[in-house]
């Protein structure tokens, strides 16, 4: 499919009863994307089911805390079956899981008790290890004394010898316990009556005096064995909290996986938003459904909803084209392209879907550029390996190795080597004018297409001024042939005369005059603009062909690697030479192969989709029941 799928704007007009089994509907038939308009709220001005929601986001919350809590995973099995999901059953649900939750916040505020005493003992461990040398009972470290003064501290060990002879002379005295890098642990004691004297020398030594916890009340050796009872203790209730958790998953698991799949089947009401109105007991969704699914939404809200409900459907109007999601279904091979126009943008509806295009000149560029028979047959063998870990990637790569294996059958290329393959066409580096003249001529074609699609695109958002006129347009692509024709014309036979200069003139006074006519501005400011305007269009056209040349330029470059490698190697001995060959083309392949797709990247993006892609469009995401995305919080925390 070239463009996105053809959409139609519907309204479901139905019964405020009838809404949850319509949500579950619609989320099961996972085509209908929700979306509010302004004529619904002024018709339609109340929002409908804001008391469903809430129920709904209070029992996720508690059932995604609880299934944290106890470990479960929600059962990702969207494909069973659904029930509707009435606000009475919401309710009761809620009211159930509110109940578990009571129960399961209480065991985990305790097993944070507990981790928090676990901690707090651990600390007291690494503090208690400075002073296991000591045999003397701790407490004495900490209590005040009428007449002798104690302090425990650190400080360098340069300065021990120094505060030892000036604290002798006050009649204190140092002791050394324990020392760890340059730091050492001491005791310092004396007289209470000489402790003004003692904090001016302990500054100048740049001592530190040290706290001891309140628990340190006995010998080391003793508060060691009592810290080791007190983690026991811990361990052994917090292991007993554990086994009335495991048995509180045993006891709620099934139940807690049917409530998981019941929240699932309510997240389809949620998901209307703002796309559900109402006035007294009428309700009205509205949204976007692909044109070929029409007939399958009336057939399933018939056998759910028989003659109670009014499916109407329209045209998108012009006005709201860019509101309309665009629907663009990918098959295997075209997915892992899909995914880097994606980057790049969505189209626009109506617009053509660049991916086709990206994926044959992908291909084919990095094939041109990356031609070698051994290389490319790696990089398939990389992608049939990585099937099954990168499933999105291995189509692209294995794509690319053909490209490169074909390209290289082409050059007569394999791991480098040029005389072993005859070149079922030219080798590079025999003839570069030519492959330089193959990549000018292929950058001419890649760009006049790209202009084709801006003209049809602007044709189809009815823009029919710009897809005339504008440096994109028809004058853009007339100005350009007009450059091509002259450029031809002057190299071959040095003639630059009145046809030539007609055919460049016309279509960039045709851009000039359009420029002028929408730059609203004064009349100097707006000279000066479309005369840039004009002078960027001219050089826009011609840089843009001049980067094709490196897709030459990377062919060349890939043999000139290869000469250096085999250069190199011939230098050495067997052995040498053989490991050279391989380090060398482990190198090309990575590191150029690498270079190659970024260069590729850059034609595509700059030359290719900055000319007709604008990427403004909206994703079609349709209503579904997902699992994995209503509990995507919940894995997130675990």
């Amino acid at each position: 499919m070239l463009t996105p799928a053809p959409m139609r704007f519907v309204t479901l007009s139905l019964l405020r009863e009838d809404l949850v089994d319509a949500g579950l509907v619609l989320a099961e038939f996972a085509g209908f994307a929700p979306q509010g308009n302004e004529e619904s709220k002024e018709r339609l001005p109340e929002a409908v089911g804001e008391e469903y929601v809430r129920l709904f986001h209070s029992a996720h919350g508690r059932l995604t805390k609880i299934m944290r809590h106890l470990d479960l995973k929600p059962v990702d099995d969207d494909a069973g079956e659904h029930r509707a999901l009435s606000k009475q059953e919401l309710a009761e649900l809620d009211q159930w899981l509110g109940e578990i939750w009571v129960q399961c916040s209480a065991c985990e505020e305790t097993s944070h008790g507990y981790q928090e005493q676990l901690a707090e003992v651990q600390q007291l461990d690494r503090a208690l290890e400075i002073f296991q040398s000591l045999d003397v009972d701790l407490g004495l470290l900490q209590d005040e004394r009428q007449f002798l003064h104690i302090l425990p501290g650190t400080l360098p060990l340069q300065h021990i010898n120094r505060l030892q002879e000036a604290l002798s002379i006050i009649g204190y005295s140092l002791s050394q316990f324990s020392h760890k890098g340059n730091t050492a642990h001491v005791i310092v004691a004396g007289l209470m009556e000489n402790r003004d004297k003692l904090d001016p020398l302990l500054r100048a030594a740049a001592f530190h005096s040290l706290d001891l916890p309140r628990e340190f009340r006995d010998h080391p050796k003793k508060v060691g064995q009592e810290l080791e009872q007190r983690r026991q203790k811990i361990l052994t209730e917090k292991l007993h909290l554990q086994h009335k958790i495991d048995a509180n998953r045993e006891k709620y698991a099934e139940q807690l996986q049917a409530a998981a799949m019941r929240l699932v089947a309510g997240s389809s009401f949620v998901q209307f938003g703002g796309a559900l109105r109402g006035r007294g007991n009428l309700a009205q969704i509205t949204g976007w459904v692909p044109e070929s699914k029409l007939d399958e939404l009336h057939q399933r809200l018939e056998q759910v909803l028989p003659g109670h409900f009014l499916l109407q459907e329209r045209k998108p109007a012009a006005d709201e084209r860019s509101q309309v999601p665009s629907d663009i279904p990918h098959g295997r091979l075209l997915r892992p392209f899909a995914s880097l126009v994606k980057n790049y943008g969505t189209p626009r509806y109506g617009e053509l879907d660049p991916t086709w295009l990206f994926a044959l000149t992908f291909v084919a560029m990095f094939g041109m550029m990356f031609g070698d028979v051994g290389h490319g047959m790696l990089i398939i063998l990389a992608g049939f390996l990585l099937k099954d870990k990168v499933r999105g990637i291995a189509p692209f790569m294995m794509l690319a190795g053909l490209s490169s294996t074909l390209f290289g059958f082409l050059y007569g290329s394999i791991f480098g080597y040029e005389h072993v393959l005859p070149a079922l066409w030219i080798s590079p580096l025999s003839d570069p004018m030519l492959m330089l003249k193959l990549a000018f001529a292929w950058g001419v074609g890649f760009i006049l297409l790209a202009t084709l699609i801006t003209i049809r695109n602007n044709l189809v958002d009815r823009r029919f001024e710009e897809a005339l006129f504008d440096n994109k347009g028809v004058a853009g692509m007339m100005l350009y042939l007009g450059m091509l024709f002259a450029g031809y014309r002057w190299i071959s036979d040095g003639n630059f005369g009145w046809l030539e200069q007609t055919v460049l003139l016309l279509p960039l006074l045709a851009i000039l005059v359009y420029k002028w006519r929408h730059i609203k501005a004064p009349f100097g400011e707006r000279l000066l603009v479309v005369v840039i305007e004009g002078f960027e269009s001219l050089m826009t056209y011609i840089s843009n062909t001049l980067s094709f040349l490196r897709v030459a330029a990377f062919s060349l470059n890939h043999v000139a690697l290869a000469v250096a490698v085999f250069t190199l190697a011939d230098m050495m001995g067997t052995t040498g030479h053989w490991i050279t060959v391989v380090l060398g083309n482990i190198f090309i392949l990575v590191l150029e192969g690498g270079i190659v797709i970024i260069q590729v990247l850059r034609l595509e993006y700059f030359e290719g989709f900055s000319r007709f892609f604008r990427g403004d469009g909206r994703e079609f995401r349709p209503m579904r029941l997902s699992s994995k995305q209503v509990f995507a919080q919940s894995r997130e925390l675990r």
